[in-house]
């Protein structure tokens, strides 16, 4: 099988990220992709760090086997008053199991690619890019708080580390700066903004505003003005111009992929197996769909997970 180079770009959305599992394989070994760089926000960066490490069967078996509690503590009503109101925290949950998830999958591997995860700053509001060149201990540090949803979970450190996700959810500007050969995106959340119950409490409203309705429109807002950017560029070159940025380095055109789900993905915090492969059979759906769509045809079909048959939960 003839490889075909790219950059994988990994956007965010908790227990959705199971999509890009199923996504990403069928575009590895169906249709021959090899990763030169993977970026990375929020669930992207955790699933971005064993994909770099080339952990292919632990990355697997992660996600057909996590359970609520491996990514965080769950806690009653009154004890979040409790939590809030004399302890100060600052966060509904503790992600803190998130944390040892981490270290457990992805100490003392190897990155065979340069991964690269975003993180922000509630202090600075600032976004951060990390890379995996960094100590291994500070890398990983990253990755929690790239994954750590803000109001959520509580931010992390001094700096209130938390999702890079509110700056950047899809890091194609990061990707452009090492002169990409072509782009795959793998957003988690389909084009629409789902239709859901009116909220039941307060964690409703943090879960949909932030991770529904927010990120869907950084999300949309990135792609777009690439997508953009990219075809002016390209009818520049056609005719003969170069465009370029305010620091007098030209524009380049970049090959770019978009492959994500075509309907509602379920709630983001939810972690239940069956969804879980639900979300990464539909992975696998389309990216088939849509590298078939550009006349690449797979020469030997990969063996799919077995499809339940109901849709989504809302």
């Amino acid at each position: 099988m003839a490889e075909r180079v790219a950059t994988l770009v990994l956007s965010g959305g908790g227990a959705k990220g199971a999509f890009q599992i199923g996504a990403e394989r069928v575009l590895r070994e169906e249709f021959g992709f090899r990763w030169e760089r993977i970026f990375g926000v929020s669930v992207g960066a955790l699933n971005a760090t064993l994909l770099a490490q080339q952990e292919y069967a632990r990355l697997m078996n992660l996600w057909l086997n996590i359970r609520e509690e491996d990514i965080y503590r769950k806690f009653s009503w009154p004890i979040i008053a409790f939590r809030l109101a004399v302890q100060h925290k600052l966060g509904f949950y503790d992600d803190a199991p998130l944390r040892k998830l981490i270290e457990k999958h992805a100490t003392g591997r190897p990155f065979r690619v340069p991964a690269h995860v975003g993180r922000v700053s509630l202090v600075s509001g600032e976004y951060e890019l990390v890379s995996s060149d960094v100590p291994e201990r500070d890398f990983l540090d990253a990755v929690w708080h790239s994954a750590t949803m803000p109001v959520i979970w509580e931010a992390i450190g001094p700096k209130a580390e938390v999702d890079g996700g509110l700056r950047n959810v899809t890091p194609l500007g990061d990707a452009l700066g090492f002169k990409p050969t072509e782009i795959i995106v793998l957003p988690c959340s389909s084009p629409g903004i789902d239709t859901v119950k009116p909220p039941a409490n307060i964690l409703d409203v943090a879960k949909r505003s932030l991770t529904d309705i927010t990120i869907n429109e950084i999300l949309r807002n990135d792609v777009s003005e690439f997508v953009r950017i990219n075809q002016l560029v390209e009818q520049a070159q056609a005719a003969g111009v170069t465009l370029k940025k305010d620091d007098g380095t030209p524009y380049v055109h970049c090959p770019i992929t978009l492959v994500e789900p075509s309907k509602p993905m379920g709630d983001t915090l939810d972690f239940s197996q069956e969804t879980i492969r639900l979300r990464m059979r539909h992975g696998e759906d389309m990216a088939r769909a849509v590298i078939q769509r550009t006349g690449v045809r797979p020469p030997q079909p990969a063996p799919s997970l077995p499809t339940p048959q109901h849709p989504f939960p809302a």
